[in-house]
């Protein structure tokens, strides 16, 4: 990981295999990465997660939370440097929020995480999740914002693994 990580390209889209008991690690791409970023959080509180990665000594300073899960649980805490959408399972609101918060962040380079893809399967089925991957990826292209794509690679389905294999620069395992 950390040899692909020192020879990023300008342009890239990782994908990175991370169970959930190891989501966090997947985040040391932090210390690599010097633009600014934003994560989207389908699965924890954007709160919760910014401690759990200051505790593990994780840069987030430069980095920009869209949280879908705050609002479902109503959870009473946010953050200054966050969106919050309704629930994860809102892709409509969540395209919306991730094309505002990108140009937000203005013209240069940046990167967004999307943490993490397994966890759509929880609301979409195959065909619905391939179709948000295709559209994601390609704005992403347009917005000139590299994705990082976290995931468990034992939730996905075959056809979601083999169209990451075709789009992804690299792929690795935390």
């Amino acid at each position: 990981m950390q040899h692909v990580l020192n020879n990023l390209p300008n342009k890239f889209i990782l994908g990175i295999h991370a169970p959930f008991e190891k989501r966090l690690q997947a985040y040391k791409v932090l210390h690599k990465v010097t633009t600014p970023g934003i994560a989207v959080t389908l699965h924890r509180p954007a709160h919760i997660l910014s401690d759990m990665l200051q505790a593990q000594g994780l840069p987030t300073n430069k980095l920009y939370f869209i949280d879908t899960m705050s609002k479902q649980i109503q959870s009473p805490f946010e953050l200054s440097n966050a969106s919050y959408v309704g629930a994860p399972f809102d892709l409509g609101r969540l395209d919306q929020a991730i094309e505002h918060v990108v140009k937000a962040h203005g013209v240069g380079a940046k990167f967004l995480i999307l943490d993490s893809l397994s966890d759509l399967l929880h609301y979409y089925d195959e065909a619905t999740v391939l179709s948000f991957l295709d559209y994601f990826l390609d704005k992403m292209r347009r917005l000139h914002t590299n994705p990082i794509l976290i995931y468990d690679k034992g939730k996905l389905t075959r056809g979601i693994i083999k169209r990451l294999q075709l789009y992804c620069n690299h792929l690795f395992e935390v």
